[in-house]
């Protein structure tokens, strides 16, 4: 754990309480374990127990594993998913609705380190997925230790270490677990491809160890790619971003789009590609890529990319904490009255803008900004320092977008002593291949 860190201070008896390290559990043997191992590396931890109701057992199952949890001594809470439905789709959109919930709740309780379980089979199984779907280069780096959203570092510590001796550990410790059966159900594909590789250990040691050999890959492109655009592009609080033409890449391009889109994945590589050899005004992804205005061009930059409107999120409720179209979160004092108030886009500048408001920005990127609306009319647009109702001046909207233009992952082999600190081992090292010999020896 050392390795994956900095991490926040752990509590100290008598000690003032310090933020939790988050830890997402299913009553799997995964999680459970990755649960077991935390509680005895620090104190200052927070299980977050998810149940996606698709089965009738769910509910009780979370049940039982917020009873093992806290017999273990780790505080946890309860995440119900409601509106989930089986059907096409189902393990993307759980998924989805999952990280959601998970980030919710981690905000709530000031969790900055969210671990995850994801194992080495886990790794081996997302490989050959994604090659199956013709995947990218930073595809096939697969799962990354540690990876960033806007407001959690997402840690995975068992990436080098197989489920078995996960289940080893957990039986060692008579730790009682619980088995989905959905897991395995042919139907999907991740299920089909785990039951090809228990057969086949030589083929999922080979998709870890090309993992590692594309995650070292993916960190030194992450690297330059970071320092272009940090040094060379213009990032607006709204959402939007302007690049120079010579960054119009189609690796540059297609993580600006996905970040101003809120998108979990970025565009079609095909049709990044094409508009990166021919920029021109287009929309792609739920992002519009714009040619810039004569004061953009007098800095260098040459395009623009906003959100598309047609793909934005209806208004919501105003509240404290609520999100917006997956990238605004509302922040408002205690005890303010929101009542009848709703968080959503500006829409046309001369709605909400006073006489002779003039910006070097398009108004095409003003109108997806974040508003507050009441009785049908925009009263406040936080961001461009517009309020029309005294009783909202302290209401203060921030950008918090899932995706972020540059990654900061770690991907690859394992550091010995630190992110950066030298080449290690990992999935892929002799040590990852050393701890596969003994799967009855636990972690």
């Amino acid at each position: 754990m050392a390795r994956l860190g900095p991490w926040v201070p752990d509590r100290t008896p008598g000690g003032p309480d310090m933020p939790p390290v988050g830890i997402a559990v299913s009553g799997g043997a995964d999680s459970l374990c990755l649960a077991f191992l935390a509680a005895r590396w620090r104190r200052a931890v927070r299980a977050l127990v998810v149940d996606h109701r698709l089965r009738a057992e769910s509910a009780h199952e979370a049940l039982l594993t917020l009873d093992r949890l806290r017999d273990l001594g780790i505080p946890a809470d309860l995440l119900v998913l409601e509106g989930l439905r089986r059907g096409p789709g189902l393990a993307d959109r759980a998924r989805r609705a999952r990280y959601a919930a998970l980030t919710r709740a981690c905000r709530q309780a000031g969790i900055i380190d969210l671990l995850l379980g994801h194992h080495a089979d886990d790794q081996a199984e997302t490989i050959l997925i994604r090659r199956r779907a013709a995947s990218g280069p930073d595809g096939l780096a697969g799962m990354a230790w540690i990876s960033s959203t806007a407001d959690l570092r997402l840690v995975r510590p068992l990436l080098g270490f197989g489920k078995e001796r996960l289940r080893a550990t957990l039986r060692h410790a008579g730790l009682a677990w619980i088995e989905d059966p959905s897991n395995a159900d042919v139907r999907a594909e991740r299920a089909r491809v785990r039951g090809a590789l228990a057969g086949d250990p030589e083929r999922a040691e080979l998709a870890r160890r090309s993992a590692a050999r594309a995650g070292r890959a993916r960190m030194v492109a992450d690297h330059g790619q970071a320092v272009a655009l940090a040094a060379r592009t213009e990032y607006a609080p709204g959402g939007w971003v302007a690049l120079p033409a010579d960054l119009l890449c189609p690796r540059a391009l297609a993580s600006v789009l996905r970040m101003v889109s809120g998108g979990d994945y970025p565009p079609s590589r095909r049709a990044v590609d094409a508009l990166a050899a021919a920029p021109r005004a287009a929309t792609l992804g739920g992002a519009c890529l714009l040619p810039a205005g004569p004061a953009l061009r007098r800095a260098g930059l040459a395009w623009l990319v906003v959100r598309e409107e047609a793909a934005m999120d209806a208004a919501v409720p105003a509240r404290a904490g609520a999100c917006w179209d997956g990238r605004f979160v509302l922040w408002a004092p205690p005890g303010l009255v929101l009542d009848g108030v709703t968080f959503g886009a500006a829409g046309p500048v001369a709605r909400w803008a006073p006489p002779g408001w003039r910006s070097r920005w398009p108004a095409r990127a003003w109108r997806t900004l974040p508003a507050l609306h009441r009785d049908g009319r925009v009263v406040a647009v936080p961001l461009a320092g517009i309020c029309h109702a005294p009783d909202l001046a302290d209401v203060r909207i921030a950008l918090l977008p899932g995706a972020l233009a540059a990654e900061s992952g770690l991907f690859g082999d394992l550091p010995p002593d630190g992110p950066g600190d030298g080449p290690g081992v990992g999935p892929g090292g002799e040590f990852a291949l050393a701890v596969q010999e003994r799967p009855d020896m636990g972690v």
